[in-house]
């Protein structure tokens, strides 16, 4: 629940802030700014269903607990809508109050990724499709998430090209994000493995995930 909470509260900072949002979440954001009957959470459900598809077909299985997955993209989606309403007002100004929006979007979004790897209850389909894939292939975290951040990276610079000729939801920050943003879910994952003991409450259901 708490990740669900604050991985869109750290998008809808980064929005704010203007300097370039996270290669994850720049694809929807982009669609969202062209296709103006679309709000930003609406396009995530639409994107995540694509990506769930996508990592069923890259795992070689379905499962139905895979379709939590979605449920988790319209609540993440439903919460994302709200902080953007919520923030509607505000504008900041000053680049350094800019800067520091967007470096707390940052860590947020590394806390928030970090919880839903640590839950057997599925995360957004974007986590969901990296944390799956390295259990089913037995990949290194690290760099199989750095790696799945390039690939977005190029999508969002060719649909902002393609869309609007320009650089839009992606500029040096988002560079930043993919350099720094592996390492962060890396380093606050593994201080969650040495300083909190996680378990099952429901055993009987875990099996299912």
């Amino acid at each position: 629940m708490l990740g669900v909470l604050i991985l869109p509260f750290a998008v809808a900072l980064c929005t704010k802030a203007d300097l370039g949002l996270s290669m994850i979440a720049a694809p929807t954001y982009i669609i969202s700014e062209k296709v103006s009957w679309l709000s930003y959470g609406q396009t995530e459900y639409i994107v995540q269903a694509l990506v769930l598809a996508l990592m069923c077909i890259v795992v070689g299985k379905f499962k139905w607990a895979y379709l939590t997955s979605f449920v988790t993209a319209l609540l993440y989606g439903s919460v994302l809508d709200l902080y953007i309403w919520l923030m509607r007002g505000w504008t900041p100004g000053a680049m350094w109050v800019r800067v520091l929006i967007f470096a707390a979007g940052m860590v947020f979004t590394a806390v928030g990724v970090s919880m839903f790897l640590h839950t057997y209850l599925a995360p957004c389909s974007y986590d969901y499709f990296v944390r799956t894939v390295v259990q089913e292939k037995n990949l290194d975290l690290r760099k199989f998430k750095l790696s799945n951040d390039a690939v977005y990276l190029v999508v969002s610079v060719v649909l902002s090209l393609a869309l609007f000729h320009g650089f839009v939801g992606v500029t040096w920050g988002t560079l930043v994000i993919v350099l720094c943003n592996g390492h962060l879910i890396t380093a606050i994952s593994n201080r969650m493995d040495r300083d909190i003991e996680f378990f099952d409450r429901f055993p009987k259901l875990a099996k299912y995930f």
